[in-house]
């Protein structure tokens, strides 16, 4: 199957882009693809997952508790293996999964954009200390 280009020039006259309905198609192009609806999925899931919940809490105050100084050796020490336990869990490892598909995606787009636009576009979309 061959690849039709989304844009094609059909002048000489240089082209001139709305570059907010570009970003507009670009998400709707990306809202559709399964990687995306995926992650969406798997992230609802853990957000909504009663193990994940228990042992998010549970490290909460465990890292409470080390900042307040409160028994830091055995505090950290379950910490790590609450981590470890929500780490094992399917829906985190699924979670993850998905999570690297939409992320690879997406830095392909960011390579794809900051070529085109010849300047690196992630590094330039986000708010600087003075903004």
């Amino acid at each position: 199957m061959k690849v039709q280009p989304v844009f094609k020039p059909t002048t000489a006259q240089p082209e001139t882009a709305d570059p907010l309905q570009a970003a507009r198609a670009l998400g709707e192009l990306l809202g559709r693809t399964p990687e995306l609806r995926a992650y969406l999925n798997a992230l609802k899931a853990v957000n909504h997952d009663p193990a994940v919940r228990k042992l998010s809490a549970q490290m909460r105050a465990c890292q409470s508790a080390i900042q307040w100084g409160k028994d830091v050796a055995r505090n950290a020490a379950e910490s790590e293996r609450l981590e470890a336990e929500l780490e094992a869990l399917p829906v985190i490892q699924s979670y993850h999964k998905d999570e690297a598909a939409i992320r690879r995606i997406l830095l392909a787009v960011d390579e794809i954009v900051s070529r085109e636009a010849g300047v690196d576009f992630a590094a330039n979309a986000k708010r600087s200390c003075c903004g």
